[in-house]
């Protein structure tokens, strides 16, 4: 099995269920743009149809998430973009994304009482 790589946009086996890019990449400068991390091939749709990529932010709005929820949803996305090999330049977010996580998902539970 293999992925393409959203840096390189090259394809590459998928090694020990972690898909991850063997090749070194400059890390592309925060500009709290769009960025690579937000991005994903889906090679094979559930649906069926052409493989395509997704992108967060296009999920969120086409979901029509409320802002606790999309934050929720953006830092579960960038923790398994970083166990790929494609998180934040020059930053281990798995801790700082998992306390968002718990953070967002008590305003979460709060609003819904």
């Amino acid at each position: 099995m293999s992925y393409t790589c959203s840096v390189c946009n090259k394809e590459h086996d998928k090694i020990s269920e972690v898909m991850a890019c063997v090749h070194s990449h400059d890390a592309a400068p925060l500009t709290g743009g769009s960025a690579d991390y937000y991005k994903v091939r889906v090679d094979r749709p559930t649906s069926g149809g052409e493989p395509y990529t997704a992108e967060c932010n296009d999920i969120i709005e086409a979901l029509n998430m409320e802002y606790d929820v999309a934050n929720a949803f953006k830092a579960a996305w960038r923790v398994a973009a970083l166990r790929q090999g494609r998180g934040k330049p020059d930053q281990d977010s798995a801790v700082y994304d998992g306390e968002k996580i718990v953070f967002f998902g008590q305003r979460i539970i709060e609003r819904s009482k």
